[in-house]
């Protein structure tokens, strides 16, 4: 792993991080799935919203299999071993998991595509510096449509996860990678 590939991930991980106590735990991923049901306008007791929450569940359970923890939890340095030792070696699986994940939290109208609006909500659900959201979102959307296609979002984790360009569009999408989140 070299080292702008551990800073992107690291960013990655505080990404996830939702109450910042550097351990990723299951409530970290629901409040994301809240969150996002709260800016979408998901009422409190919804079945979209309970999809929501179960799907972003889902995702920690996942991790949690691909990393073979038995604790329900997972550190930075669980988190950086993980990538060394699996995704990187196998890149295809991951990226393609990790896009489809994003894209089916984040593509609220079910269009096959993530517009700005969209891709907005994913920065503010994180609590990421909206600063950067509309440059992210430019870079991410290589064929300048005012969207971000599947096809898009895969390339963007491509680079997020393989690119030894600091400067590779895929890094930005979680934004800034060298910041982590809003101060």
């Amino acid at each position: 792993m070299t080292d702008l590939q551990k800073q992107k991930l690291s960013h990655f991980f505080n990404v996830l991080d939702y109450n910042g106590n550097e351990i990723l735990e299951q409530d970290d991923f629901e409040r994301v799935g809240n969150t996002v049901s709260t800016i979408i306008g998901y009422r409190e007791n919804s079945r979209e919203r309970l999809l929501l929450r179960l799907k972003a569940h889902g995702l920690f359970i996942q991790i949690l299999k691909d990393i073979d923890k038995v604790e329900a939890e997972i550190s930075l340095e669980e988190w950086l071993k993980f990538f060394d030792d699996v995704v990187l070696s196998q890149p295809n699986d991951y990226v393609n998991q990790s896009s489809t994940y994003l894209f089916s939290l984040f593509d609220q109208d079910g269009d096959g595509h993530i517009d700005e609006g969209e891709y907005l909500d994913m920065f503010k659900a994180y609590g990421l510096y909206m600063s950067v959201a509309k440059k992210a979102f430019d870079l991410l959307d290589i064929n300048g449509d005012g969207k971000i296609s599947g096809g898009e979002l895969v390339k963007a984790f491509e680079d997020f996860f393989h690119s030894s360009d600091a400067d590779a569009a895929g890094n930005w999408i979680f934004g800034d990678w060298s910041k982590s989140t809003e101060e």
